[in-house]
């Protein structure tokens, strides 16, 4: 109980249900975001459809009360693809206890429904709290985040953001960047049985491959973590033909920290594709998602302190503040955008696997962590 906000399991539990029986994997949310859209219609809140480049729409509902503050509580209504191996329909889900398998249980249609009780607990109890509360159901984060875009580029502000992923020891201050690279090679077709008269496409993407995360390593940051990788490499003609590979393409998503722009990357994989003195030719291009690294370092910040004192009093002890590696919609928000943001959510597991699940006793306890958080930071 937050004041006179109290939020309870069971209902959570029923309304996840309601989101989590509605598939809603990228491009495919409206059905799913019309069932949040009524629900906040229904219960005083007044929402807008904002559709993003996907041709899917974001649910938004700004809640006024009056000169001060805006403070945004995001989260996205999309999920993955069902994996393999459910031991129940995805869509229709399994509780055992307080514990309920199914897909986006816990990534993270549970922080959607966290905060549309949070938004209706503050929309009723109006003489806690002054400024603005923005409620949004993004879609596209587990794609290209075109909804995290489209709620940006709306004209929307705020003065701070709680994203409700499911981080629930503690809470998200900072992520890295992501960066996707192609590297498409060029050599010489010949006879499969006169190698010698061409230039093997194949050969010389692998030798790049190989080598490539060990001759230009991620970037080391004192706090923020990161990581890169292969991702796949492909040659030749998918026909059977005893010819050369002529064209050959690497793919290399590699995670960027504060500091690091897209030219360092691309300038340090030209100078080792350069050192191999191969007879091929490299290209280098970015693809699709690119993200910015996001850090909002500030323990004293009144959002920051906001949320520290929730934390304490409704979980009993000061909460781990921490970057992570996990790329979210806070990537845009404050990485682009510049809007201050905490990332913290309910219990769950079994992320982009079969058997996810969510702890339904953990969403209540976000919400009071919520409400509590935004009583206290939209005092002006």
């Amino acid at each position: 109980m937050v004041n006179m906000m109290t939020f309870n399991k069971e209902e959570a539990f029923s309304l996840l249900k309601s989101l989590v029986a509605v598939r809603s994997y990228p491009g495919e949310e409206e059905a799913a975001q019309q069932v949040c859209a009524i629900w906040m219609n229904e219960n005083g809140m007044r929402t807008r459809l904002v559709t993003a480049k996907n041709g899917q729409p974001n649910v938004i509902a700004e809640i006024d009360n009056g000169p001060g503050p805006a403070l945004l509580l995001n989260g996205h209504m999309d999920t993955v693809l069902a994996a393999e191996g459910w031991k129940c329909d995805p869509w229709q889900g399994m509780r055992e206890g307080d514990l309920f398998y199914a897909l986006g249980a816990a990534d993270m249609k549970c922080g959607v429904v966290a905060n549309m009780l949070v938004a209706r607990e503050l929309a009723r109890n109006k003489h806690l709290w002054k400024g603005t509360l923005i409620f949004s159901s993004v879609t596209d984060e587990e794609a290209l985040s075109m909804g995290a875009h489209a709620l940006m580029d709306s004209g929307l502000r705020a003065d701070a953001c709680i994203v409700t992923e499911p981080f629930w020891d503690g809470a998200v201050i900072g992520a890295p960047g992501k960066i996707l690279i192609q590297v498409d090679v060029t050599g010489k077709a010949a006879h499969g049985f006169l190698p010698w008269e061409g230039i093997n496409a194949g050969i010389e993407a692998a030798r790049f491959a190989a080598q490539v995360c060990s001759a230009v390593p991620e970037v080391k940051h004192p706090l923020v973590p990161s990581s890169q990788t292969l991702l796949s490499i492909h040659a030749g003609s998918p026909q059977y033909v005893i010819t050369l590979p002529e064209k050959a393409s690497v793919l290399l998503t590699r995670q960027i920290v504060p500091g690091e722009t897209r030219d360092d990357v691309l300038s340090k994989l030209r100078a080792f594709a350069d050192s191999l003195q191969s007879p091929a030719t490299f290209e280098f291009g970015v693809r699709d998602p690119f993200y910015t690294p996001w850090s909002f370092d500030q323990p004293d910040h009144v959002f920051t302190r906001a949320f520290s004192s929730a934390y304490q009093r409704v979980r009993g002890r000061a909460p781990e503040i921490r970057h992570w590696v996990g790329i979210t919609d806070a990537n845009v928000i404050n990485g682009e955008s510049g809007i201050p943001c905490i990332v913290f959510g309910p219990r769950g597991g079994n992320f982009h696997q079969c058997q996810e699940w969510v702890d339904l006793v953990s969403i209540p306890v976000v919400c009071d962590v919520v409400a509590e958080t935004a009583t206290a930071f939209l005092q002006g």
